[in-house]
């Protein structure tokens, strides 16, 4: 495994005038020392540059609220912290803040931010110089959970993150033309690209990294926040930090300068120290609204990339860690469902934003069902009993397909027998002496990804499914995602029982996208 050394880049600020009022006057000069590499001998290179704050402008590409992964998702949320502390500081020194959240831009139809961009008269980008030509050698992977259930490919993001602060001043914009208008017209002649993923995103969306230093300005990279597409392989030690160091040290062959902003405001005296940004970062990083399934067990590695001497403790039960908590030493096999949390600590005082993550051991697998749903009919509620019109009040299912009338379809396998529901809502039925048990598999239905992979919808879907039988519940599944293993149920029935009650329940947010299926459910007969 690669390591990186460190040469820390130094920015002092030389102001002319005053701070008042938190705002910087007039002549502030920033005394940067930028870092590249060689590309020979991949030696660190600094070197020092003295730019008027004016000049320099904020660039931030893709800090989605959803990715199809869900430790890259969560990666986004990491970085919040110290993400919105840094432009606070950023924007008391004037330096402009363009979002460019590419995909999700039609999101933000309407918001001052975006009107403003599409009232300016856009100028056309030129090409001062090649193409950036960057290798990037660090391995990819579609998703970055590691060697254990891997998440599908979707696009179901339609946002930013909602905890980054948008200030009513920043910007945003979809077009390389938009952003580098933006630019020009401010005078700007530095660009610090912050964002995502820093291999594919940040490096070529419209408006990245590539295309402004092809225009000919200084493009610095902040590799305190920026995060790669890369993988994780416990085996090896390789964890998404790993990637993302790479990646930055392959733009800096290539001639990108970078630099830690954060270690850059703090010496310059503009960071309170006293701000805490930090978060342990886990992988992989399910959470109690988007668990993360496992068979058997899964390796959990926990980083804490930019606090220097720090002592991660933790817990599995769901409690607060505290400074006598288990300390974490190497990775942590996890056998059973649990609730980490996690914090960081320096001699005994805490140093970071406590994190948390949710892992969920998969039940094993049922046995077919003697009879299967698909041939008994449900009892509807007493309510829709009373007439056609009181019925229509429920979002009953359909049998041998789905709500929407597609196939049965659960993380990409088809099924021909079982139920199609749009949550909430629930089906009871009459039970049989012979009937012993029952089983069934659950899952939120893929039709969705039929269209654009579910572009701008499928983070939307989340169900429960729970198994009553004569008013008491007797099994019930985690919070269910897209494209996740069907959940398992094999639940006995006891002796006299009288009726079961199938529950397709929202998971909080009664969203008409809550389409899940009971497949290949039924009964075993004594």
């Amino acid at each position: 495994m690669k390591t990186r050394h460190f040469l820390v880049a130094s920015l002092s600020i030389l102001m002319v005038g005053n701070i008042q009022n938190g705002l910087f006057a007039e002549g502030k000069i920033l005394h940067i020392s930028l870092q590249t590499r060689d590309p020979k001998t991949n030696q660190v290179i600094t070197r020092t540059e003295d730019v008027d704050a004016s000049k320099i402008g904020v660039v931030i590409v893709d800090p989605w609220n959803y990715h199809w992964c869900m430790t890259a998702c969560e990666r986004v949320s990491a970085m919040v912290p110290r993400w919105n502390k840094s432009l606070e500081v950023a924007r008391k020194m004037g330096m402009p803040i363009i979002w460019c959240p590419s995909d999700v831009i039609g999101s933000y139809s309407g918001y001052p931010q975006r009107e403003r961009v599409l009232g300016m008269k856009l100028l056309s980008v030129p090409k001062e110089r090649e193409m950036l030509k960057a290798k990037f050698i660090a391995p990819v992977g579609m998703c970055m959970c590691g060697p254990g259930i891997n998440c599908i490919v979707n696009y179901g993001w339609d946002g930013m993150n909602p905890d980054l602060y948008l200030a009513d001043n920043d910007f945003i914009a979809s077009s390389t033309e938009e952003v580098y208008t933006l630019l020009k017209d401010r005078d700007i002649t530095h660009v610090i690209y912050m964002g995502l993923h820093t291999n594919v995103c940040l490096y070529e969306k419209p408006g990245a990294l590539q295309y402004m230093w092809q225009a000919g300005l200084n493009c610095m990279l902040a590799r305190d926040i920026n995060d790669a597409i890369t993988n994780y392989n416990p085996d090896t030690g390789f964890t998404p930090d790993n990637g993302t160091i790479q990646t930055d040290e392959d733009l800096e062959l290539a001639g990108i300068t970078t630099i830690n902003v954060v270690d850059e405001w703090r010496k310059s005296g503009l960071w309170n120290d006293k701000w805490i940004v930090e978060t342990v970062r886990i992988t992989p990083w399910g959470k109690l609204n988007r668990p993360y399934f496992f068979k058997e067990s899964v390796t959990v590695t926990l980083t804490t990339p930019w606090l220097k001497d720090a002592e991660i403790h933790y817990t599995l039960d769901g409690s607060k860690p505290k400074n006598n908590s288990p300390v974490y030493k190497d990775p942590l096999s996890i056998t059973s469902t649990a609730s980490l949390q996690t914090a960081a600590f320096r001699n005994g005082k805490l140093i970071s934003i406590p994190t948390d993550a949710y892992f969920v051991l998969l039940p094993p697998e049922p046995p077919k069902p003697n009879l299967y749903l698909d041939d008994s009919d449900y009892i509807l509620d007493p309510y829709g009993n009373i007439s056609s019109t009181y019925e229509a009040c429920f979002w009953l299912p359909k049998t041998g397909k789905s709500y929407e009338n597609q196939k049965l379809r659960v993380r990409g396998k088809v099924y021909e027998k079982g139920l199609g529901f749009r949550a909430p809502s629930a089906v009871r039925y009459e039970l049989k002496p012979e009937y012993e048990r029952f089983v069934a598999k659950a899952g939120i239905d893929d039709n969705l990804l039929d269209h654009e992979l579910g572009r701008n919808l499928v983070m939307h879907c989340s169900v429960v499914f729970r198994v009553f039988i004569d008013g008491k519940m007797m099994a019930e599944s985690p919070i269910m995602r897209i494209s996740q293993e069907p959940w398992c149920f094999d639940v006995i029935i006891p002796n006299g029982s009288r009726y079961i009650n199938l529950v397709c329940m929202d998971a909080g947010s009664r969203n008409i996208l809550d389409l899940g299926n009971w497949v290949d459910a039924g009964f075993c007969i004594k």
